[in-house]
């Protein structure tokens, strides 16, 4: 039976009515931007719970973070920042095409960032940044054409920045900062013409900036501090940005003249070039009327006082300055007194660390913003001026190692958010400003290094919050104030070299926080008290030269963290305790207390005292007995030894044995000199005979007759100067050093001498074996070029091999090992074939068989600056690494003749040049010229140390080869070697023998190389 025709008709109609009406309601978990959605939610590590709410049963455009377009239904807008989401960035994301801007910032994603975000075509805004992301930028973003936002700063990534991202000209933010990307700046950058914002800080970039870059004329920010970049500015720099608002090039290695077209820049805010090379003179900037930001410092600047009135003249200008830092310059002359007239804003003003001269300006209180003031380190004059006093708001004063004068203003009751006061080492008198303790917020008080007198005030006890305090070197007397134990944060009190007197206050034991006490030379007497071994944070403590006296309070050994422990030069007595810090202790830090004992003879050897008795005392008539019994038997032996030794001289005389000047030697030695023989030799001392000065005195040349023939002998004399406070102490270390040691690198000392003076002053002299062409370092850095022709090659490496010698004996072959302490250029002395030996053995250290004593401590050890090991400088154990740094050194020198305190350091000449230099085969930009004056047809050498590797720990890798370019090779050898020797770790260096055996490698590779036309190839040398 057919239907009707309008019934028909109606239920086509109806169906296409209720298709139309469904097509607008999205069936269950059918839209793809949904499942993306769960996708991402089901991969990532949620803590926060943040996603909880996304899930099917609701509409995804209600989620957190999510924002759809109009009609509902595709997403727009992913914005989820700092959740603490984790894991990875899922792949599910791809499909959300009509994404526009994606912020996942703050997290810890760790993955890469997916190629597959090139899908989402529409994406106008990328936000990455904190997180942990790894690998390279995809290339295939750059195909994102509507992209204008990239951020992706403070994550791991690698690699160079794609070239595909020149086609990114939507973009005007680009933030690739605190990453490690690497190679150059890609010139392509530069036609990202609408580019706001550049940020590629932090990063391993090298090379030029592109000039590509100065075309992007809508350029507000550009940041590329802290890489590797090199040249010099463009001169038209300013006139090509003229939007710039911050140009941020700190830590990098631009060089040449800051351009003056800076100065047509007039919309830049912060302009900060610190860390660079520039130099010359500081252009006008005076147009840069929005500078909030000037930071200049550490660069060679430099100035006259005529150049400081322009550059502050012009700085007026800039009414908004807030900070000014002209830091590590050299700008030299006066300050002019425009510096008073500089922005009302400004906060901080820094120019410490140049050559500025005069007095402060007046006026300086008109700055009434300022917060810090920070001038040390120059050459400024006069007194400090009481209008500073006006200034309310500051927070740090920083005047030290100037020369002001006069006293100290008494300004400081205003001060009262003064955190940090630093005025030593200046020439201020007078007493100590009791207004101070009215600085309740201060942190820092430095007044060392003074003439300050009277005593310590008692209002500095009341800052509660001071962490170091600083008094030495002054003239300070009367006694630590009781009240030194509210001082609850105190961590540094050094009260060194002053007059102070009176006991240690009970009191400090209330210091918990204190990590350093120094009350070293004054006149505190007392104990010490047992309150001291309750402070738990304490690791260095210096007590000596004082007159102290009692026991040593047996709780110091129970501090875990004491480090550091100088008791020397008082009265203290009784049994050295044997736990935690005195198990290392050695004699330097005991010396001059007579009356303290070790607890066994183990303990009384090392530390040089007597062993602690266990008898009880008896009584005084029964000590009184034995005393006369032991005088009389000394008498009678006495007599015996003498009535012996008479007879065996007579009988000497009628044998008619000839006796020598020089008496009958002693293990090896002959018998001490009298000060007259030395005089004599020497003609009074007189100038002429003087052949070098030391730390601890002066060396003569002395002519000595040897027998009744009258044949004469030269000798060298090292008089010790006795008014050094160690000279004593370096003049028997030296003695015990070499009482037993032999070897023919090292300069034998024939004898010494330990006597009086013509008037009566105490004299120590040492007589040694005399070194006809003086020291190497007359040798390297003689004053008259023409007078001594320079090393040869062949004479640098066997001077070398020998030192290598000498050091290799000291640390291996004696017992117990001998650790020199300071080696350098100076003590190594050449005899009549030009045969090196080692002498100076002030410094000498003896290192324990026993492993819990096998260092002993380098706290006050000397040294030369630039042969120390690094780690003597933080407190380490004199070690034989120690002495392999030094010669390490000395090697790099021998061959470089350039000192390790020259200027050219200073200009980052360092080790790490020296490395590259090997590694890059350019060494001979590095070696002394003068080694190829002397390095001809018949002088080649070639073997080299490859450049794989880079410690000893890698040696199987490290060959020496042949190579075409001979000389340079030999020398790469050896620089090599120096380099390993002088490796900042101590474990990371060879050891002496290992180094003695290298240069023993190269030395017989070259003599082989000059007895024959060729060497093969094949011939090579593990190093």
């Amino acid at each position: 039976m057919k239907k009707p025709l309008h019934l028909s008709l109606f239920i086509v109609y109806f169906q296409i009515i209720l298709h139309s009406c469904m097509s607008g309601v999205e069936a269950p978990d059918a839209n793809p931007n949904k499942q993306a959605l769960l996708s991402f939610k089901s991969t990532v590590s949620d803590p926060q719970n943040a996603l909880r709410g996304w899930n099917s049963s609701s509409s995804h455009c209600t989620w957190f973070g999510v924002t759809c377009t109009r009609n509902r239904t595709t997403v727009q807008s992913l914005h989820l920042p700092g959740l603490g989401l984790s894991g990875i960035i899922p792949p599910h994301l791809f499909n959300l095409t009509s994404l526009q801007v994606l912020d996942l910032s703050n997290n810890s994603f760790q993955s890469q960032i997916p190629a597959g975000l090139s899908h989402c075509y529409n994406l106008r805004e990328i936000n990455l940044r904190r997180n942990q992301l790894v690998g390279s930028l995809p290339s295939q973003l750059g195909h994102l054409s509507r992209l204008k936002f990239m951020d992706v700063y403070a994550n791991n990534l690698s690699g160079v920045i794609p070239p595909t991202f020149v086609n990114l000209t939507s973009l005007t933010y680009l933030s690739l900062g605190r990453n490690n990307f690497h190679g150059e700046i890609p010139k392509e950058l530069g036609n990202l013409r609408n580019l706001v914002l550049l940020q590629l800080s932090e990063n391993q970039f090298s090379g030029q900036i592109p000039n590509s870059l100065y075309n992007i004329s809508s350029l507000s920010l550009l940041s590329l501090t802290q890489n590797d970049l090199v040249g010099k500015l463009p001169t038209d720099m300013g006139l090509a940005l003229p939007n710039l608002m911050q140009l941020l090039l700190a830590e990098n290695r631009f060089e040449g003249l800051i351009p003056n077209s800076l100065n047509n820049a007039s919309q830049i805010q912060v302009l900060d070039l610190t860390s660079n090379l520039f130099q010359g003179s500081i252009p006008f900037l005076g147009n840069m009327n929005k500078l909030i930001m000037l930071n200049l410092g550490w660069n060679k600047l430099s100035s006259t006082t005529e150049l400081n009135l322009q550059v502050f003249n012009s700085l007026t200008n800039c009414t908004l300055l807030e900070s000014l830092t002209l830091d590590s310059n050299k700008l030299a002359g006066d300050l002019p007194s425009s510096v008073a007239n500089l922005s009302a804003h400004l906060q901080h003003f820094c120019i410490e660390s140049n050559l500025f001269t005069g007095k402060l300006p007046r006026g300086i209180d008109k700055l009434q913003s300022l917060i810090s003031l920070t001038m040390q380190q120059n050459l400024f004059t006069g007194e400090l001026p009481h209008s500073i006093g006006r200034l309310n708001k500051l927070q740090r004063i920083s005047v030290h190692e100037n020369m002001f004068s006069g006293e100290i203003p008494n300004i400081f009751g205003n001060l009262t958010q003064l955190f940090m006061l630093t005025l030593g080492y200046n020439q201020f008198s007078g007493r100590i400003p009791v207004s101070i303790g009215e600085c309740h917020q201060l942190n820092t008080l430095g007044l060392a290094g003074n003439r300050l007198n009277g005593s310590i005030p008692r209002e500095i006890c009341s800052l509660s919050g001071l962490s170091e305090l600083r008094l030495a070197k002054n003239a300070l007397h009367g006694s630590l104030p009781i009240e030194i134990g509210s001082l609850k944060q105190l961590s540094l009190l050094d009260v060194s070299d002053n007059q102070l007197s009176g006991n240690i206050p009970e009191t400090i034991g209330a210091c918990l926080s204190l990590q350093t006490l120094s009350v070293a030379r004054n006149e505190i007497m007392g104990s010490i008290p047992d309150k001291v071994g309750k402070l738990v944070a304490l690791e260095s403590m210096d007590l000596s030269s004082n007159n102290l006296s009692g026991p040593i309070p047996e709780d110091l050994g129970s501090l875990n963290v004491l480090q550091s422990l100088n008791l020397s030069f008082n009265d203290l007595e009784g049994q050295v305790p044997r736990s935690g810090v005195f198990m290392n202790l050695s004699w330097d830090s005991l010396q001059g207390n007579d009356m303290l004992c070790g607890s066994d003879q183990e303990v009384a050897g090392k530390l040089r005292l007597h062993t602690c008795s266990t008898k009880k005392k008896q009584s005084k008539h029964f000590g009184l007995t034995i005393s006369i019994a032991v005088l009389g038997f000394s008498l009678l032996m006495c007599v015996i030894f003498y009535s012996i030794w008479a007879l065996v001289s007579r009988r000497r005389k009628k044998k008619g044995t000839k006796e020598s000047f020089f008496s009958r030697p002693f293990k090896g030695f002959p018998e001490k000199m009298s000060y007259f023989e030395i005089r004599l030799a020497t003609n009074s001392f007189a100038a002429e005979n003087l052949i070098g000065e030391g730390g601890f005195g002066s060396v003569y040349k002395g002519a000595f007759r040897t027998g009744e023939d009258g044949v004469g002998s030269t000798l060298a004399i090292k008089v010790l100067d006795l008014q050094q406070s160690k000279a004593s102490e370096s003049f028997y270390a030296e003695c015990e050093a070499l009482r037993n040691i032999r070897h023919r690198n090292l300069v034998k000392v024939v004898t010494s001498c330990s006597s009086i003076d013509h008037s009566g002053g105490e004299f120590k002299a040492l007589v040694m074996e005399f070194m006809s062409n003086g020291s190497l370092h007359n040798w390297l850095y003689p004053e008259d070029s023409q007078s001594r022709s320079s090393l040869s090659l062949i004479q640098r490496l066997n001077i070398a091999i020998d030192v290598a010698s000498a050091m290799d004996y000291l640390h291996h072959d004696c017992d117990p090992p001998v650790v020199h302490c300071d080696l350098k250029p100076g003590n190594v002395l050449l005899d009549d074939d030009m045969a090196a030996h080692v002498g100076d053995f002030g410094l000498a250290r003896f290192l324990s068989q026993n492993p819990s004593q096998s260092e002993s401590s380098t706290i006050g050890l000397k040294g030369s600056i630039g042969y120390i090991a690094p780690e003597y400088g933080l407190g380490g154990k004199a070690s034989t690494n120690g002495d392999v740094y030094s010669y390490g050194i000395l090697l790099l020198e021998i061959f470089t003749a350039r000192k390790p305190t020259d200027e050219v350091f200073q200009q980052g000449l360092n080790q790490k040049k020296y490395a590259l230099a090997v590694e890059a085969n350019q060494v001979s930009g590095i070696v002394d010229p003068r080694l190829f004056s002397h390095t001809g047809s018949s002088e080649l050498c070639s073997p080299f140390v490859s450049s794989s590797g880079n410690s000893k720990h890698s040696s199987t890798s490290n060959t020496i080869s042949i190579g075409p370019n001979k000389s340079e090779e030999c020398l790469t050898a050896i620089i090599r070697v120096g380099l390993f020797c002088a490796d900042h770790s101590p474990n990371e260096r060879l050891t002496m023998r290992e180094t003695l055996t290298k240069l023993q490698e190269i030395k017989k590779f070259l003599l082989e190389l000059w007895g024959s036309s060729s060497l093969p190839l094949s011939s090579i040398i593990t190093l």
